[in-house]
C-alpha cells in the first residue's frame, strides 16, 4: 500500500475502468415506450473500447507516480478520455436505428464514467496552481469536440436528442422560466434575510425569535407549503390585480413564495454569523477613532462580514436551482415540468432532459460564485 501515491485517483480509476467493461452503456429501445435491450461497452463500441480502457489503465498506473507533474498528466489524460468517450459514442449509433421510432438512451456504465470524470475534473483542475494556459486548453478541447459532435448531428439517434428537438420550443422557455424563478426567490430572500439577520444581531434578545421561525419554514415540505399557500392566493387572485399578474393558488406565485422563503435561513442564519465573526477589538477602535454607529457598519462590520454572507448567498442559490424543479408540479413552469411529464410517462429521457441542464448549471454557478466569494476574501482580508 505504501507504494500507492494516490489512493483517490487509484479508486476513481479502478471504478471507471471497472464500469467500461462491466457495466451496460446504451439501452436501444425500438420505439420510445418499449423497454429495451443493454449493451456493455465492448459490444457497442467495439475497437474504439481499447483506446478507452488504455486511458483508464493510465490513469491507475499514475496513482503509483508522484512527480511534480502528476496532477496535470491526470488533468490531460481526463481530458482525452472525455473526448474519446463522446467521439466513441457516436461512431456505431446508426447501426441500431432500424427505423425512425427506435431511440438509443444512455444507460449506467456512461453516467458513472461521466461522474468520475468529472470528480478527476474538479480535484486535479483545482490541483494545478500553474500551466493555467494548459487548463484552458483543454477545457476549450472538451467544448470545441462536443460543439462539433452535436453540430454535425451526430448524437441525434440518441433519445435525450429526439426529445429536445420535439420540445424545443417549450425547452427554452421554460429554461427561461426556471432561470427568473431562481433569481428573483434569491434576490427577495436577500432583501427579507439580511435586515433580518443584522437586527438578530444587534438585538440579542430577537435573535431567537427571528431565527427559530426561519429554521421551522426550513423543515416543512415543499407540498405542505404549496398547499397552505393555495387558500390565501386562490383568494388574491380574485382581486383585479393580482389577477392580471397571474397570482392564483397554483402557477409561478407560490412556487416564488415557497422558493423564497426556503432561502431566508441560509442566508439570514450567514448574515448572523458572519456579523458576529467580527473581530470586536477592531469594533472598538473604530469608535475609539470617532465613528459613528453607522458609519463602523457601513465601514467596518458589514464589509469583513460580507464575505460569510455571500457564503449564505451561494447557498441559497445552489439550493433554490435544484429546488425550483418543485414549480412544475404546481403549473409554475420550469425544468420540473420535464421531470414530473417524464414521470408520468415513464420516459427517462424526458426526465434528463430536465435534469442535466440544472445539474450542468448548479456546477457552473457554484464554480463562479465560489471563485468571485475567493475574490472577495482576498480583497478584504489580504
Amino acid at each position: 500500500m505504501d507504494r500507492i501515491k494516490d489512493k483517490t485517483l487509484l479508486l476513481f480509476s479502478l471504478i471507471g475502468a471497472a464500469t467500461l467493461l462491466f457495466m451496460p452503456l446504451i439501452t436501444y429501445k425500438p420505439n420510445r415506450i418499449a423497454r429495451g435491450n443493454q449493451f456493455g461497452s465492448i459490444e457497442y463500441l467495439g475497437a474504439a473500447v481499447i483506446i478507452i480502457a488504455i486511458l483508464w489503465v493510465i490513469l491507475v498506473a499514475l496513482s503509483f507516480y508522484a512527480k511534480n507533474n502528476t496532477d496535470m498528466l491526470v488533468f490531460l489524460v481526463s481530458v482525452v478520455l472525455f473526448i474519446a468517450l463522446f467521439w466513441s459514442l457516436q461512431l456505431n449509433a446508426g447501426d441500431y436505428i432500424e427505423n425512425p421510432a427506435a431511440r438509443i438512451s444512455l444507460s449506467s456504465g456512461f453516467y458513472i464514467q461521466m461522474f468520475l470524470m468529472y470528480m478527476l475534473f474538479s480535484t486535479y483542475t483545482g490541483r494545478i496552481k500553474e500551466h493555467r494556459i494548459i487548463k484552458i486548453i483543454g477545457f476549450l478541447s472538451i467544448v470545441s469536440v462536443l460543439g462539433f459532435l452535436f453540430y454535425k448531428g451526430l448524437f441525434n439517434d440518441f433519445s435525450i436528442i429526439k426529445e429536445f428537438y420535439s420540445k424545443r420550443t417549450q425547452f427554452f422557455n421554460n429554461l427561461r422560466i426556471h432561470a427568473i424563478l431562481t433569481f428573483s426567490s434569491v434576490v427577495t430572500g436577500i432583501i427579507i434575510a439580511i435586515p433580518l439577520g443584522f437586527l438578530a444581531y444587534s438585538k440579542k434578545r430577537l435573535e431567537g425569535k427571528i431565527m427559530l421561525p426561519l429554521s421551522i419554514i426550513e423543515t416543512i415540505p415543499s407540498l405542505s407549503l404549496f398547499a397552505i399557500f393555495l387558500v390565501p392566493l386562490s383568494g388574491l387572485g380574485k382581486l383585479a390585480f393580482f389577477d392580471s399578474i397571474g397570482v392564483s393558488g397554483i402557477g409561478w406565485a407560490p412556487a416564488y413564495l415557497a422558493l423564497t422563503l426556503y432561502t431566508l435561513l441560509p442566508i439570514g442564519r450567514n448574515t448572523l454569523t458572519g456579523f458576529y465573526s467580527v473581530d470586536r477589538n477592531i469594533i472598538e477602535a473604530a469608535k475609539g477613532m470617532g465613528m459613528s454607529k453607522s458609519q463602523v457598519l457601513r465601514k467596518i462590520e458589514l464589509p469583513l462580514a460580507f464575505p460569510v454572507i455571500f457564503t449564505g448567498i451561494r447557498i441559497a442559490f445552489i439550493q433554490t436551482i435544484g429546488g425550483a424543479v418543485l414549480a412544475g408540479l404546481v403549473g409554475g413552469g420550469g425544468m420540473g415540468t420535464f421531470v414530473f411529464l417524464g414521470l408520468g410517462e415513464a420516459s427517462p429521457d424526458l426526465i434528463l432532459l430536465g435534469v442535466l441542464p440544472i445539474v450542468f448549471f448548479t456546477i457552473i454557478l457554484d464554480y463562479f460564485l465560489k471563485k468571485f466569494e475567493k475574490t472577495i476574501r482576498r480583497v478584504i482580508y489580504d
